[in-house]
Parts: structure tokens; C-alpha cells; sequence
């Protein structure tokens, strides 16, 4: 396809050139023009971004991105969430800010999420039976069921609104995994036919699980089941389809400290999986991080370009575990070389990239 085709096609089809994060000093006056990955990401008013572990949802030519809100002094070892934020886009590339859509403080908000330990990697999806939007958080209630710790056992947490900037009711909670300790990491797949599937770590073997939602959404369907050929304490999942076949990013257990990315693929959501190995690439000028610590981040998402035919984009959260309210971000193509996913690192890109695809 010609580069001026393309452009057309993202103009008119898209309505977006996909662009990137430049220094906060200016963003405020100024559109932001191509993505740079691992630098600053201001919003509109110039303010640094703050929404980890995140997700994107499209919907009605709009983009939502949404995150965990992280508390300016305080480090990842300390309650540090204010709750959900969201940031809302016409081009993927220029945010503005929504406001917490979950309310940690809200007036009336429920014991188990006002004074939960850790809330964080939230995912949404919109729910076509019930035409609302459901939202999905790591809910660890303090010291829950008579355990020592606040991260004795994992619950994840549901919240609902009828609009994308919310403000999300809270619903309740529900273990999963199937187990009594619940589950860490997890994401959210809405398959073709609709389905939406919880693929979660296991606590506490950390073995990668899969289990179908209720209709509603609100709880598991029925039993958890492993993800077959799927490494052992692989986190950070983040699921995409393509061809026909489901691929799996992911990451190594290790805090919040970087370690090298994982790809599998398999024929259907639970497996068998083979494994592609590392799909990252090149190195990370600001840190001087390569694939083997992936750039200096962790998979956090993969989001199909709208209307784009095989074109995905591979998000990252950089965590900064003693100022995680400066973590950063790396958007990055996923591109298919010799039908394997790959992820090149570029200091700065456009949708050309995509052209050859």
C-alpha cells in the first residue's frame, strides 16, 4: 500500500494520526505529533498521566483510557491509590483528563474498597447484553478473611456505570482462580462471540487460569481452568487475537522489578500454548534497558487499532516502585514477521509503520 493511500485511510477512517509524548511544558498550547516512548506523557492541561496498569476501550469515536490513580509521596509498598482515573481521546494520542471515576474517598464508598491495600490494574469492557460498562480492579481488603498480611488473599473487584466516565458504582467482589486465595494479575477478554473470560495468576501455585464470566459479568460462570503450555509465573497478561489465533503477552515474576517479556499462541483461548519466546527488540535509549528487562517495563495491554487490518499496539507500564505516581509508559507496534509477533523498540514512530503489514 502507498504512504499517501495510508494516510488517507488513517484520516478518514481512523480520524487519528497515532502520536506521541514530548516534554509537559508546552503540551498545554500544543498537539503532540508522534509517540515517544519511555519520556514524559502529558495531558492537555500539561500534566504528567496517571493511570497504571491500564486499558484503553474505544467507543463512539472516543478513546478511554484507564488507570490506576497512584498518590504523589507515597511508594508502591504503601497505600498509595486514589482509585481509577480517566482520560479521554480522539487520536490515541492527546489525553484529557476525565477525573477519578472510582473514588477511593467518595462519600459512602464501601469498607472493602475505602480501605482496600493495594487497587490496581483495572479493566474495562463494555457488556452488549447489559449495555453498561463494567470495570475490573485487584482488591486486596486489609488483612482479609483473618490473614496476617493485606495481600493474604486477592479478591477481584467489580464496579458498573451506564457511561464511560463513569462514576462507577461499586458492585461487589468475587474470588477467583478457584481458589480460596483468589488471584493477582489479571485481564479481561471479550472473545467475538461477546464472552468474557477472567485469565488470572492462581494463588497461590501462580500457574496462569482461565474462567468464563456470568452473562452479567459480575462473577465467575464456572471452573477455573489452566492455561495450557503457558509458563509457570507468567503475570501482566495481556491477550489479543489475530488469524484466527489467540496471543498471549506476558512477563516473569519479579516485583516490580522489569524482567524479559513472554509470547505464546494457541488455536483456542485455554490452549495448548506454544511459546514464542521473547518478541521484544533493540534497546531503550533513556534507560538503556533491551529486551531482556523489556525496555525497562512491564505488558500491561494490547490494543487492535480500530479499523486497522493485523495492527496492534503493545503497551508497557514503567514502574517506578518508590515514586509510582513517575511511572511511565512505552506504546510500541506489534508487528508479524514470519507470522511471530514482534516488538521493535523505536524512540519515536507514527502509523507508517504500519504500512507493509
Amino acid at each position: 500500500m502507498k504512504s499517501a493511500n495510508l494516510t488517507t485511510i488513517f484520516t478518514l477512517r481512523l480520524g487519528f494520526a497515532l502520536l506521541a509524548a514530548s516534554s509537559p511544558v508546552s503540551m498545554a498550547q500544543a498537539s503532540q505529533a508522534t509517540f515517544k516512548p519511555g519520556l514524559p506523557w502529558p495531558d492537555t492541561d500539561g500534566v504528567h498521566i496517571n493511570a497504571h496498569g491500564f486499558c484503553i476501550v474505544p467507543h463512539a469515536g472516543k478513546y478511554y483510557w484507564y488507570g490506576s490513580h497512584k498518590i504523589a509521596g507515597l511508594t508502591e509498598s504503601q497505600k498509595n491509590e486514589a482509585g481509577v482515573r480517566c482520560y479521554v481521546s480522539s487520536d490515541l494520542l492527546n489525553w484529557t483528563n476525565a477525573g477519578l471515576v472510582l473514588d477511593v474517598s467518595a462519600p459512602g464508598m464501601n469498607p472493602e474498597v475505602a480501605a482496600a491495600g493495594i487497587l490496581d490494574r483495572p479493566k474495562v469492557i463494555f457488556n452488549a447484553a447489559t449495555k453498561q460498562f463494567m470495570m475490573y480492579f485487584k482488591l486486596y481488603p486489609p488483612k482479609a478473611r483473618g490473614g496476617a498480611t493485606r495481600t493474604d488473599v486477592a479478591y477481584t473487584g467489580t464496579a458498573v456505570s451506564t457511561t464511560p466516565t463513569g462514576p462507577f458504582e461499586y458492585k461487589g467482589r468475587f474470588l477467583g482462580g478457584g481458589t480460596d486465595k483468589g488471584s493477582g494479575d489479571f485481564a479481561i477478554f471479550q472473545d467475538a462471540d461477546g464472552a468474557a473470560y477472567h485469565i488470572c495468576v492462581r494463588k497461590p501455585d501462580k500457574m496462569l487460569v482461565c474462567g468464563r464470566l456470568s452473562e452479567d459479568g459480575w462473577k465467575p460462570a464456572g471452573a477455573y481452568v489452566p492455561m495450557q503450555g503457558v509458563e509457570k509465573a507468567t503475570e501482566a497478561p495481556a491477550l489479543f487475537r489475530h488469524a484466527g489465533k489467540y496471543y498471549l503477552l506476558g512477563s516473569g515474576s519479579s516485583g516490580w522489578a522489569p524482567n524479559a517479556a513472554r509470547m505464546f499462541v494457541a488455536d483456542h483461548l485455554t490452549g495448548p500454548y506454544q511459546s514464542l519466546g521473547n518478541p521484544c527488540h533493540g534497546v531503550n535509549p533513556h534507560n538503556q534497558l533491551g529486551p531482556e528487562m523489556t525496555f525497562g517495563g512491564q505488558s500491561t495491554f494490547v490494543f487492535p487499532v480500530p479499523d486497522g487490518e493485523a495492527q496492534f499496539i503493545a503497551m508497557f507500564d514503567i514502574n517506578k516502585a518508590d515514586d509510582p505516581i513517575n511511572s511511565g509508559y512505552i506504546w510500541l507496534p506489534l508487528e508479524f514477521s514470519e507470522n511471530k509477533p514482534a516488538i521493535q523498540w523505536r524512540s519515536e514512530w507514527n502509523t507508517s509503520v504500519f504500512e507493509n503489514q
